[in-house]
């Protein structure tokens, strides 16, 4: 990484402004809007929580992922061979890292690993002592498999989900 950093959930906007907050490819102006628009809203709904990255001395978000409760089914392409019949479940409890992205510029600089490296610290503090969830999925656009594939995630090995634009990856968190 270059230079310090802090990692921390998204607050109001005298604190995290996003307002500068811009992505040069067209296809990740959503997550641009996201993070502009709704993410605080959406947080305030308990519908997501964003994690943030900024500088220290600077109020701008420079990336920052967002993520969910979810769900996986597996249907049949990931045993769980540590839970007995864990197959007479049809879905699988997850978080969703539902948007992330980094800002222009700051490509490149390992901030999208140390976002899920946070994501995964919350779900193993904060969400495992108290409740079930044994994987971290992400609906990985084309572009983003190899970057998540590196990190560790697998992508549902069935021809529905490798047909989609937006296959679903996973990773599973039981600890060893």
């Amino acid at each position: 990484m270059s230079g310090e950093i802090i990692i921390k959930k998204l607050e109001a906007a005298g604190l995290d402004q996003v307002s500068r907050f811009r992505m040069k490819d067209i296809g990740d102006r959503p997550l641009q809007q996201f993070l502009r628009r709704d993410a605080l809203k959406s947080g305030a709904a308990h519908l997501t929580t964003t994690y943030v990255i900024k500088r220290p001395d600077a109020p701008h978000v420079l990336a920052y992922a967002s993520i969910m409760c979810a769900e996986i089914k597996l249907e049949g392409a990931y045993p769980i061979d540590d839970k007995k019949a864990a197959e007479r479940y049809s879905y699988q409890p997850a978080v969703r890292i539902a948007r992330l992205a980094v800002c222009d510029g700051c490509e490149g600089l390992g901030w999208g690993r140390e976002l899920v490296t946070t994501v995964i610290g919350v779900i193993s503090l904060s969400i495992q002592p108290y409740a079930g969830c044994r994987f971290l999925i992400v609906d990985a656009k084309r572009k983003s498999i190899d970057f998540y594939r590196k990190l560790g995630f697998r992508l549902l090995d069935t021809e529905a989900n490798r047909a989609l634009e937006t296959p679903l990856m996973f990773m599973d968190l039981k600890s060893p």
